[in-house]
Order: structure tokens, then C-alpha cells, then sequence
């Protein structure tokens, strides 16, 4: 879903962004036109939203450990990456919803998309934002881990995400079947063992020596871990476990150290890495023209791209850019005062 804008930019990033996208779109499609599955394993979207979990828990600690951490420009940073779009959606189903009387939302459920709880919220009888429950959770983990990887440093963070990924898979090992099914298995409890997932795999890298021990394993197994991720995806349609996690994790690990490897190659096709550019917009607006029953369902998609580019080009990126200057001119005015304020050598 997010994505951060990193100085060096990883094509092969963006492809599996473009594929846990592509897997949501065809779960949801399938809903839309048939109400259900074509076949049980074509049930893809709660394991694209898994890619994205990993993939922000990687990225997100990656920019952390890039320098020293900063929580007031992380948090405007995050904020104009993600609300802008957020909330002008939520806000479009208000508006519409109550000018036509077919009331899109409620105000109750507005408020659990906005102070991130739409994961603890329940189901509603309309679901056009039922998807903020994957954003409330990764809200969740950007309000607690800056903050724990600042105070606690990269050694005990490390041990945090190990320990806080197997407590959560064993949870939801020995409450499997409580939570095996649609909401419940929404919850932060035992879905956020992803994106420790992903927060493992970049404090890992970040030392020189594991980074090396991963660089020469992840050169063979990338082949084993991507049939367990297609296990999982055959196997289980609600309730990632954590192996499939870790899997992507290795994944995504192969991507970043082998650029050049044959799973690299399919990932940096110029449409998949445009589309995993435009995935946050794209799943933010999907929900809409992809919950109505039947052939209502074709004409609402051909329109969905029109809204999709106007939100990434006319609200996501100016949005993001403007966060980003109100970062950038405080920090260049502290130079520019501190280069002023130093003696002149003669």
C-alpha cells in the first residue's frame, strides 16, 4: 500500500508492489462479478496485502536506519505520503453517500478509518472502506516502531521483532480456528508478525556481516521460498502464517542483493513497476467500483483508472512533495543560520 521514497529507488521493489496490488485487484474482481472465487486458491488478497506489510516493515526501518531518527519530519513525512488520499476518499463517500440518500458510510466508521482502529471496527452493511482495516494496522506499527527503534536501538529491536513475530504466529497457531475467517482475522494480533517480518529482514541487512551471510544464502533459496509463498497462497485464503512471511522476506531480500538474478528480471517490467508506483492510490480507490454484485461491476472498472490517476497525479504526489518541503526548508534554514554564525577565517 505505502511505499517510502528512498534516495536510491529499487525498481524490483516497486514490482512486488505491483504484485501484491495485482493479487488485491484480482481477489476483489472475482468478488464483484461472481461473488465468490473462481477456485479456492484464486482467493489472493489477503496475501498481497502480506507483500505490503513485509514490504513496508523493510522500507520504513531501511529510511529509519539511514541516518539519525527523526520523529517530527518521520511523522509529516508519513502524513503527507498517506492522509491526503486517505481522507479525500472517505470524504468523497460522505458527500456522494449523503447527496444521493444512499449513505456510503457512516460517521462511527469514518472515525475508526481516521484514528486507525478500522481493523478492531467490525463489518458494516456497506463496505466501501472496509479495506482501511490493512491501513490501520501499518498506522498502528508507524505510531509504535520509530519510536522503539529510536529508544531501544538496533540490537534490542532486532530481538523485539523476533520475539514479537513468534509470539504472534503462536498466538494465532493455538487460536487458529477463532480466527481463521474474514474479520477477525483483520486484527492487529495476529497479523502484525508481517511487518516485524520486514523489520527483522532491514536491521539484519544493516549489519555488514549478516548482510553478507544473507547475500550468499538468499542466492539459492529464493527458489524454495517462492513455492512456500505459492503454498500459502494455495492453502490459506485468511490467516497468513508466519513461514509465508518469512518468505517474502527472503523475496524481497534476493531482490535487493541480486538485482541482476532471473527473479529480478520479471519484477522490473516497466508495467509492474509503474502499477506498484500507483498501488497505494490504487488500493485506496479499488474498493469503490469493486463491491458492487454483477455486471454493474464492468462499467464501474473501466472507470476506476480515471480516478486512480487523478488521486496519484493530482493528490498523492503534490501531497507528498509539499510534506516533503515543509521537512526540507526548516533544515535548510538551520544550516544556512549555522554556516552564518561560524567565524570568518582570514
Amino acid at each position: 500500500m505505502s511505499q517510502e521514497n528512498t534516495t536510491t529507488r529499487i525498481p524490483a521493489l516497486d514490482g512486488w508492489r505491483g504484485i501484491a496490488i495485482l493479487l488485491v485487484l484480482l481477489d476483489h474482481t472475482q468478488a464483484a462479478l461472481i461473488g465468490g472465487y473462481y477456485r479456492p486458491w484464486l482467493q489472493t488478497g489477503q496475501h498481497g496485502v502480506t507483500i505490503f506489510f513485509v514490504l513496508s516493515g523493510y522500507l520504513i526501518t531501511s529510511k529509519l536506519l539511514q541516518g539519525p531518527i527523526d520523529l517530527k519530519s518521520f511523522y509529516l513525512r508519513r502524513f503527507f505520503r498517506l492522509m491526503p488520499v486517505a481522507w479525500i476518499y472517505l470524504a468523497s463517500l460522505w458527500v456522494t453517500g449523503e447527496l444521493s440518500g444512499l449513505h456510503w458510510i457512516s460517521g462511527r466508521e469514518i472515525a475508526s478509518c481516521v484514528f486507525f482502529y478500522r481493523n478492531f471496527f467490525g463489518p458494516t452493511h456497506k463496505i466501501y472502506a472496509s479495506h482501511f482495516w490493512s491501513l490501520s494496522i501499518e498506522e498502528q506499527f508507524y505510531l509504535v516502531w520509530p519510536c522503539l527503534l529510536l529508544f531501544a536501538g538496533i540490537r534490542r529491536s532486532r530481538w523485539f521483532a523476533i520475539c514479537g513475530a513468534l509470539a504472534i504466529a503462536s498466538y494465532r497457531l493455538l487460536h487458529w480456528a477463532a480466527y481463521d475467517s474474514a474479520w477477525v482475522s483483520f486484527r492487529t494480533e495476529v497479523r502484525a508478525d508481517a511487518l516485524l517480518a520486514g523489520c527483522l529482514l532491514a536491521l539484519l541487512l544493516a549489519d555488514a556481516r549478516m548482510r553478507a551471510e544473507i547475500q550468499r544464502w538468499t542466492r539459492y533459496i529464493w527458489l524454495p521460498a517462492l513455492a512456500a509463498l505459492l503454498f500459502c497462497i494455495g492453502h490459506y485464503p485468511w490467516l497468513p502464517p508466519l513461514y509465508e512471511c518469512l518468505a517474502i522476506a527472503v523475496l524481497i531480500a534476493s531482490a535487493v542483493l541480486h538485482p541482476q538474478s532471473i527473479l529480478v528480471r520479471p519484477l522490473i517490467l516497466a508495467p509492474l513497476t509503474w502499477l506498484g508506483t500507483v498501488s497505494y492510490s490504487v488500493y485506496v480507490w479499488q474498493e469503490f467500483f469493486l463491491v458492487h454484485l454483477g455486471p454493474a461491476t464492468i462499467p464501474l472498472i473501466c472507470i476506476m483508472p480515471l480516478f486512480v490517476l487523478g488521486s496519484y497525479y493530482f493528490i498523492e504526489r503534490p501531497s507528498a512533495r509539499f510534506g516533503h518541503r515543509l521537512i526540507v526548508a526548516p533544515r535548510s534554514s538551520r544550516e544556512t543560520l549555522r554556516t552564518h554564525s561560524q567565524p570568518i577565517e582570514t
